[in-house]
């Protein structure tokens, strides 16, 4: 049996439902395939633990992957979501009502090439890049809250749930990409380049598994809830639940109603480029970096492009 380490964006939740659905129900089993989910590690996230070889694979997004200390050693294969998830949110009591009143201030942004989207929404914005201090956050939004910081960055699903609950929601604004032209995917399955060239049936293996499990998630979703808790149990199933629907809701949009579940759209790799070019970071050559051949090849009835509302 062959292991496949996964390295996950950040702690195990129903985030990585699908993910973790393929190695409970081992879904790679039948393929001589092993997927050990691996939760965040803070000290070496994601690409960095493919490129330092403690896992084969990571959950990243494609500007990771471009802004990677050595991009050419790693591909990207699947994405789940066709959205970014992330959200700004900031305090009109604090004067803010745009972007461009951010400046002078400070904002929370998690360590390791996690600010590119940020940064871009703030230049659209007409602020240059030092205008906004960006400050290393932990995994908890208690920077925001405590006021250390102006905005922090959230996603949709988890933290800016936490912020509402404890803020008056007619106190917060809250700025995202999308609307304004600059989102930046967070979601991909990234793999290492030479695991991609030598064992080629694993990796199908694990595409094959990762879809699968994804489409029970989305399915059966009480299945995904009951592996995501028992891995979990600080969680509850009602904040588990609603993560997973809006997880879904991520997903089933875009590429995804178009091409099929898992579609690794060119679309968010150009994005990434767009932005490190607009704020003038060098760009690695894109060719080859994507690398949708195992995405065709898995089976038809795990690449859906019908999903019921």
């Amino acid at each position: 049996m062959r292991e496949i380490r996964i390295r996950l964006l950040w702690h195990k939740q129903a985030q990585f439902a699908g993910y973790l659905l393929a190695e409970e129900l081992g879904l790679g089993n039948d393929a001589g395939v092993q997927i050990v989910c691996e939760g965040l590690d803070f000290s070496c996230k994601h690409v960095n633990a493919v490129l330092t070889g403690q896992t084969e694979m990571c959950v990243a997004s494609p500007a990771h992957l471009l802004e990677s200390t050595d991009p050419a050693a790693l591909r990207w294969l699947l994405s789940i979501q066709q959205k970014s998830p992330l959200v700004y949110p900031a305090r009109r009591s604090d004067g803010i009502g745009t972007l461009a009143d951010l400046a002078g201030k400070s904002a929370g942004v998690w360590p390791g090439h996690e600010d590119l989207e940020l940064r871009w929404m703030l230049s659209r914005a007409g602020l240059s890049d030092d205008a906004v201090t960006r400050v290393e956050m932990p995994d908890t939004v208690a920077p925001f809250l405590n006021g250390e910081t102006a905005t922090g960055q959230m996603t949709c699903y988890h933290e800016l749930h936490m912020v509402e609950q404890a803020l008056p929601v007619e106190d917060l604004v809250i700025f995202d990409g999308s609307s304004i032209g600059c989102a930046i995917l967070k979601d991909g399955l990234i793999a290492s380049a030479k695991l991609v060239d030598e064992e080629t049936e694993v990796v199908q293996a694990v595409v094959n598994a990762v879809l699968e499990g994804w489409t029970i998630a989305f399915d059966q979703p009480e299945l995904a809830l009951a592996a995501c808790l028992s891995v979990r149990p600080d969680r509850t199933h009602a904040e588990e639940a609603a993560q997973l629907s809006a997880i879904r809701d991520l997903s089933l949009t875009g590429a995804t109603l178009i091409e099929g579940l898992g579609f690794p759209d060119a679309a968010h790799m150009e994005s990434a480029v767009t932005a490190m070019r607009e704020l003038g970071e060098p760009v690695p050559p894109t060719v080859g970096l994507r690398d949708p051949r195992f995405w065709r090849a898995a089976p038809e009835r795990l690449r859906r492009a019908s999903w019921e509302a």
